[in-house]
This record gives structure tokens, sequence and C-alpha cells, in this order.
């Protein structure tokens, strides 16, 4: 059983996406020059970070297994 960059690599940077991810929705406000498109855009790019990291664990738990 070898450990390469698969498990290892896809963990490490699925947190780094997941805290990419948090950053942007965490700091996400609707302050006086917000414009509606600037505020749906960073909204969607956290939500497809959520999503790219939830990915990458499942592959790095799927390539653990293996």
């Amino acid at each position: 059983m070898k450990m390469e960059f698969h498990s290892h690599g896809f963990w490490f940077i699925g947190s780094l996406t997941l805290l990419a991810a948090s950053l942007i929705a965490g700091n996400a406000e609707w302050v006086e020059g917000t414009t509606p498109v600037s505020f749906a855009l960073a909204l969607l790019i956290s939500l497809a970070l959520f999503l790219l990291s939830g990915l990458l664990w499942i592959s790095a738990a799927i390539n653990a297994r293996n």
C-alpha cells in the first residue's frame, strides 16, 4: 500500500480551497457601493470553491482506500 500525491495532495489542496471559500463567504457584506453583480459573483465563487473542496476530499478518500 503506497501513499502518493493523490491522497495527501488532494486532501491538502481541498483544505486550502475550503479556507479560501470560507474567507470569501465570511467577508461578503452588502455595504454602500456594492453592486448586486459583484456580491452575487463573490457568493458564486465561494460556492464553487466549496464544491471543489468537497470533490477533492472525496477523491482523496477514494485514493486512500485503494
